[in-house]
């Protein structure tokens, strides 16, 4: 750009001296006019900066081409390419992030170049010559940076100058209001005046028209300085000039719909959501909370087609601001807080656009977790009733909500005597805070709840008894945290059978409505299977029998699904070498008799393979690959022949490939290439579009001939041809480097699997060899692929001063204090890693 500019500039002084030297009769127009340099400080404005330094040049840049504006051109040309000059420096502003100072500086610059513009026009118009879009655009740009660069009296400054220039517009305002609130925090006073500036255009626009409509827009100004006030220095005098203000634009909206101070949602969340935070607020927040659901029925009354439709607020109690008011109950000292929370949940579940959720439970739950605190008199003192206030509920996030806390006392829910009896429907809702945990707290604390429930039940308290519902999702709760359970002395998946063995007694007793249904034997079955006990997988066998047993005399409720047979199966990886892919083979062998021609939920199914290819693959018995491969080449067939529900998928062929590798066969090579290429040509002929190829399968090509014992010894390895590891490879490696079909390419994982089947199979004293990893290694470099996983197998296949010769030399390290062991990714050129995402880069950090 600047070479270009100085050819331009050039070629002016040349054309001049040769006029002036009577060398040219005419000299002509310039090539630098207006235009030119308006285009010059644009490109500059826009060129692509890696960061706020390159992008503070650029416009240190053009003011400097301001200047040489200012002795070769004329003031107008100047200050039309001002506009440009301050949307430059407004981009840097943004390169510069929370950086304070030198988003500062980006504003001063911007204050500048906007006085200099206003200064030479006329106030009250008469400035034809510039385009008022582009000077209206540069003064809200320089104002919104003012208010970012916590420059509010400048902001302010700035709309009083365009005012009297009258430069200004309806953003303009938005924009002032908007850099003077976000300063609140400094001083209420720039709120105060952001407030003064709507109340003037309120009463003007007011005033004007009588038939205006309220637009978004007002209501977004209103919203803004109601969040000044709410983050302003002085917080109580702030939250009430915001709750007055949100109270000016109801009564004005109720009084006049056509009003332009219409509340919205987002007016009421904000406040309400300040009154939740800041003492005990519960009756403010209920009347507001009343006034969002009148606003909202006022407007569901109005049909959409009249024309009082685009008059009405936009105003719908959501979940966040029933959850606000929760949250103040379960901070509130009354002693109707708990009834009133449980009334205010079943307005909750009675509106079909608000069902509670975990944060609305986690405060039920921190209500129902209160300790008694009366004294013998039944009476409770203020200081002793804050004590019951769990002290985690100071802030609106669940995650804050220690479980521990959280002890049951339900004899709180005795409410018959208030007609506020809770129903089995909100239990659910706090069933699934426990159920979702993941931890044994709380499924501890979900049976806790279940047997407080039954007792309630048995002595009359309530009217409904837990249900087949509450028993599956506590069921659920031991079979989530069986996964991650450290302690011994406890097995979720024990006990959740014991839920099980007690509702199928209960059921075989006579209590119907608590059959066991699908949920209950699958999450026992699937809580076995996770769990790390000796005899887990004769206990997921074992349930398994039992629902096929239950299946048959209550085929209604419950029916045998092929994922629980996947489940199983799958389990027995976790067998004993010797009698778990037996166990898994007899299971699978089972299913295909009993439930092959099925056309229900049992049928086997691709997944059911995959289970029992699974366990042949994490098994290192030999021969397994090969028994791996037959059912792959049996389905296929079966499946061919119309006599199979089985078509194996991409995961299949996978699991045999993992198979074949984890034996370290000498074939094993072969046969994954075999396998590939059996993907690839089902692919091109039979359509099979799960079984493309891309640069993972192929790279389980080269993963399998890295793994394959050394051939560099054998005499004979060279007379294997085509089958030899080293040339599949290069065949392999070749298809990923050049232009395929498949739109495969080389991996940080392909280089990584090169280098260590060329230390595997290569003798290292070849004299081919060096030159080769080097080679290697700069195709590794040249695609952005260095991993640290390439970077290690590179490492560890090459001499030491081969390896700091790769990387740029010993002594540059050296004086860092790095060993060759000791170096990262992190150390070497950004640009040799630029492919590798930055998923494998944290993984390798």
């Amino acid at each position: 750009v600047e070479s270009i500019f100085y050819s331009m500039k050039q070629r002016d002084e040349q054309i001049k001296w040769s006029a002036d030297n009577a060398r040219l009769k005419d000299r002509g127009s310039k090539i630098l006019n207006i235009f030119s340099y308006n285009t010059l400080i644009k490109t500059l404005s826009k060129l692509p900066t890696n960061s706020w330094e390159e992008s503070h040049q650029c416009c240190l840049r053009i003011d400097d081409i301001i200047e040489e504006m200012k002795c070769s051109t004329s003031p107008n040309a100047v200050m039309q390419c001002l506009p440009n000059a301050i949307m430059a420096w407004t981009k840097c502003a943004e390169e510069a992030g929370k950086d304070k100072e030198r988003v500062r500086l980006c504003a001063d610059k911007t204050g500048a170049h906007i006085d200099a513009l206003i200064n030479s026009m006329q106030p009250n118009g008469g400035n034809d010559n510039f385009s008022a879009n582009n000077i209206i655009r540069a003064v809200n740009n320089s104002i919104a940076l003012c208010g970012r660069a916590g420059m509010p009296s400048k902001a302010d400054e700035l709309f009083a100058k365009a005012k009297e220039c009258n430069t200004y517009n309806l953003e303009t305002l938005s924009t002032v209001i908007d850099a003077l609130c976000e300063n609140g925090l400094e001083d209420i006073a720039h709120v105060e005046q952001a407030n003064k500036y709507l109340t003037i255009f309120e009463q003007d626009k007011m005033r004007m028209s009588r038939t205006t409509v309220p637009d978004m827009k007002f209501t977004a100004m209103y919203n803004s300085v109601i969040s000044g006030y709410l983050n302003c220095d002085t917080k109580k005098i702030g939250l009430e000039q915001a709750h007055a203000l949100l109270a000016h634009m109801v009564s004005s909206h109720e009084s006049n719909p056509r009003h332009i101070a219409r509340p919205n949602t987002t007016s009421f969340a904000r406040v309400m959501s300040a009154l939740s935070h800041r003492g005990d607020n519960t009756k403010r927040l209920e009347e507001l909370l009343s006034k969002m659901e009148a606003l909202h029925q006022r407007r569901n009354n109005v049909p959409t087609s009249s024309r009082d439709a685009e008059l009405v607020a936009n105003v719908a109690p959501n979940i966040v601001v029933y959850n606000l008011l929760l949250k103040s109950y379960a901070r509130s000292n009354d002693d109707e807080a708990l009834q009133s929370a449980m009334k205010l949940l079943g307005r909750m579940e009675s509106r079909p656009d608000v069902k509670p959720d975990d944060i609305s439970n986690s405060y039920i739950l921190a209500l129902l977790s209160r300790k008694d605190g009366a004294d013998a008199n039944g009476t409770t003192s203020s200081s002793e009733n804050q004590k019951l206030i769990n002290p985690s509920l100071t802030s609106l996030d669940i995650d804050s909500l220690n479980i521990d806390d959280l002890n049951l006392n339900l004899d709180d829910l005795n409410l018959n005597g208030q007609n506020q009896v809770p129903t089995s429907k909100s239990f659910k809702s706090i069933m699934n805070v426990y159920a979702t945990t993941g931890t044994l707290e709380g499924a501890e604390k979900g049976a806790e709840l279940i047997r407080k429930l039954e007792e309630m039940h048995s002595s009359g308290e309530i009217g409904f008894k837990p249900d087949i519902f509450l028993y599956n999702k506590q069921m659920n709760a031991w079979s989530l945290c069986e996964r991650n359970n450290n302690d011994e002395s406890i097995s979720p998946a024990g006990k959740a059978q014991e839920i099980l063995d007690s509702i199928c007694e209960k059921y075989e007793g006579g209590e119907e409505e608590l059959s066991p249904n699908d949920v209950s034997f699958s999450v026992c079955i699937h809580a076995w299977t996770k769990s790390n006990l000796p005899d887990a997988a004769d206990r997921a066998e074992q349930l398994l029998r039992r629902k096929e047993a239950f299946a048959k005399k209550n085929c209604s409720n419950v029916q045998i699904k092929s994922t629980d047979y996947n489940s199983v199966i799958s389990k027995f990886k976790d067998d004993k070498p010797l009698t778990g892919p037996e166990r898994a083979t007899l299971l699978f062998e089972e299913m295909l008799q009993k439930y092959g021609s099925s056309e229900d939920q049992t049928k086997p199914t691709a997944s059911t393979l995959n289970a029992l290819l699974d366990v042949y693959a994490k098994c290192y018995k030999r021969n397994l690959a090969d028994k791996a491969h037959g059912y792959l080449n049996r389905m296929n067939q079966s499946h061919k022949e119309g006599k199979g529900s089985i078509l194996p998928d991409v995961i299949s062929y996978r699991s045999v490939i993992d198979a074949w590798i984890r034996q370290w066969h000498k074939d094993s090579p072969q046969k994954v290439d075999g396998l590939v290429k059996e993907m690839i040509e089902k692919y091109e002929h039979e359509g099979r579009t799960d079984l493309r190829p891309d640069s993972n399968s192929l790279n389980l090509v080269l993963k399998a001939c890295s793994h394959a014992p050394a051939m560099w010894e054998e005499t004979n390895s060279t007379e294997k041809g085509d089958d030899n590891p080293i040339a599949i490879a290069n065949r392999v490696f070749s298809t990923l480097k050049g232009k395929n079909e498949y739109g495969a390419t080389p991996t940080h994982a392909t280089y990584s699997f090169m280098f260590h089947i060329y230390r595997q199979h290569m003798n290292f004293r070849d004299q081919r060899y060096p030159p080769l990893m080097r080679t290697l290694w700069k195709h590794c470099c040249r695609d952005g692929l260095v991993s640290q996983f390439s970077l290690d197998s590179f490492r560890d296949s090459v001499l030491e001063h081969h390896f700091w010769e790769a990387i740029g030399g010993e002594e540059r390290f050296e004086r860092l204090g790095i060993t060759r062991e000791d170096i990262r990714i992190s150390d070497l050129p950004k640009e040799w890693s630029r492919n590798v995402t930055e998923k494998i880069k944290a993984k390798a950090s």
